[in-house]
């Protein structure tokens, strides 16, 4: 699964390496360590978008393709998810055809 942007700004080598370790530990260790990696993913987040600096709020907000949305979050899905995402960008792309197709008869 590919991370997202807002994952990359999230994440730090101390997430990783926690989630890494997870399997190696007895059941108890795991329940800790997930609910911890969550807890400094919070952390992370808040720290993020609160910072008067942050990079998140430094971006500015453009409207942009939904398509290009959709691909963004086909990346990060599977099963049912990315298979509806998928048949919904596969509509769109047939009715941006059609419409081009239309464009050229009608000039």
């Amino acid at each position: 699964m590919e991370s997202t942007p807002s994952d990359e700004l999230i994440h730090s080598d101390q997430i990783e390496l926690l989630k890494a370790a997870m399997p190696y530990l007895p059941k108890s260790g795991q329940q800790f360590a997930s609910v911890f990696a969550k807890f400094l993913e919070l952390q992370e987040t808040f720290h993020v978008f609160l910072e008067p600096q942050g990079e998140m709020q430094t971006q500015d907000f453009t409207p942009k393709d939904p398509i290009e949305m959709l691909s963004a979050c086909s990346k990060v899905c599977h099963g049912p998810a990315k298979e509806k995402i998928d048949a919904l960008l596969n509509t769109m792309a047939m009715i941006q055809i059609f419409e081009l197709s239309q464009e050229k008869f009608t000039r």
